[in-house]
């Protein structure tokens, strides 16, 4: 048993690794780089590698990583990006250009606005769900059917209204 616990420990801190001894050996630091600034990681993330690979005794080729880096940053500084980021309800990292902050920034907005409605339509579809099992439990005599049937109505229409809304934010990139 008190084997268990730091073993539990150790794989727990395992995981937060950001890389693994086998990519560290490999050395691969364009690759890394490259892959580092395709999801928008600052250049400051080179550090999670160094104590990453410290572990193992190597140190990352900083130069090669910051050019792999900088070549993930194009696939990561696109509207098309910016807005799919948007639509994982995520806000765009702060790594790219400045002067794309403005375009990039639109479109990661309507991206989080397209994702914000979709969970008012999640939340909706749940609580449609929720009358149903409530309407099933009833008896038909009861007068809480009534107003169950009619907030299901409402719920319905909501839901439209959001998709119809919802339209409106979808990708234009």
């Amino acid at each position: 048993m008190r084997l268990t616990v730091p073993l539990a420990a150790l794989a727990v801190l395992a995981g937060c690794a950001s890389l693994s001894e086998s990519e560290c050996r490999q050395g691969a630091w364009r690759d890394i780089g490259l892959a580092d600034g395709a999801r928008g990681k600052r250049s400051s993330y080179i550090m999670e590698h160094f104590k990453a690979c410290n572990e193992f005794g190597i140190s990352p080729d900083v130069q090669e990583w910051h050019r792999g880096r900088e070549a993930g940053l194009q696939q990561y500084c696109t509207a098309a990006n910016a807005y799919f980021v948007g639509t994982t309800g995520t806000r765009l990292s702060p790594v790219c250009r400045a002067e794309d902050a403005n375009a990039l920034q639109t479109a990661n907005l309507r991206g989080l606005q397209w994702h914000e409605i979709g969970q008012e339509i999640d939340q909706a579809r749940q609580e449609i769900r929720d009358i149903n099992t409530r309407l099933a439990e009833l008896s038909a005599e009861s007068t809480e059917r009534a107003s169950l049937v009619l907030r299901r109505s409402f719920l319905r229409l909501e839901i439209f209204n959001l998709q119809t809304q919802r339209m409106h934010y979808r990708q234009l990139y």
